[in-house]
């Protein structure tokens, strides 16, 4: 079945997700009315990576900030709720977000694209952020690591649930300019920019 966008509110009226869900909080708390369903699966903006990126975002606060498979538009609306004037929105799936983002438009473009064939264009951002399916994880880390010259100050990639993500941190723990931070069960890497490791250490001290 082809995703497609569902009403948060109908969501809430069938029974397929509960008023109480941390997904639902966080919509309504964003104002994002429409959420994407894939299968049956209801994709929706998590504790863990909206409190990463909002720490991220006021930390290092940003000019632009590029939002990969990004859903819903939870983080490109929190980015411009944070101020940011340059947000760009990256997803093969991007109906829900035009309708959470139609009021925000002169602020946010919209790019229905492969993020991979996104990411081998010229492109440039301050802060990178990354919410991919666990499936896209391994493959989006290390285009990230090829192409770290498309983020000026730094990029946040989710790894995936703790539990499951001990291997990737194995991986990235030693390397230079990358820190992984656990947040609500989930846990992330930053890589960032020679200069900033002050404010990273500081992102990580509050999260953790």
């Amino acid at each position: 079945m082809r995703p497609r966008p569902v009403k948060l509110s109908w969501l809430i009226r069938s029974g397929r997700i509960s008023p109480m869900s941390p997904i639902v909080l966080i919509a309504e708390k964003l104002g994002i009315s429409w959420l994407m369903i894939f299968d049956e699966y209801v994709y929706g903006p998590t504790p863990g990576i909206i409190e990463a990126s909002d720490l991220l975002i006021r930390a290092l606060k940003p000019r632009s900030v590029i939002d990969l498979f990004g859903g819903s538009g939870s983080l490109s609306k929190l980015a411009m709720r944070n101020g940011v004037k340059n947000v760009t929105y990256v997803d093969m799936y991007p109906e829900a977000a035009k309708l959470n983002l139609a009021d925000h438009m002169n602020g946010v473009r919209i790019i229905k694209s492969d993020v991979f064939s996104f990411l081998e264009g010229r492109i440039e951002c301050d802060l990178l952020l990354a919410d991919p399916p666990e499936e896209l994880i391994d493959k989006t880390v290390n285009a990230v690591i090829s192409r770290r010259e498309v983020f000026r100050k730094a990029a946040l990639i989710w790894l995936g649930p703790s539990g499951r993500s001990r291997r990737r941190i194995g991986l990235l723990r030693g390397r230079r300019m990358v820190e992984v931070v656990s947040a609500w069960g989930d846990s992330f890497a930053i890589f960032w920019k020679p200069g900033l490791r002050s404010e990273i250490m500081r992102v990580k001290l509050m999260l953790e």
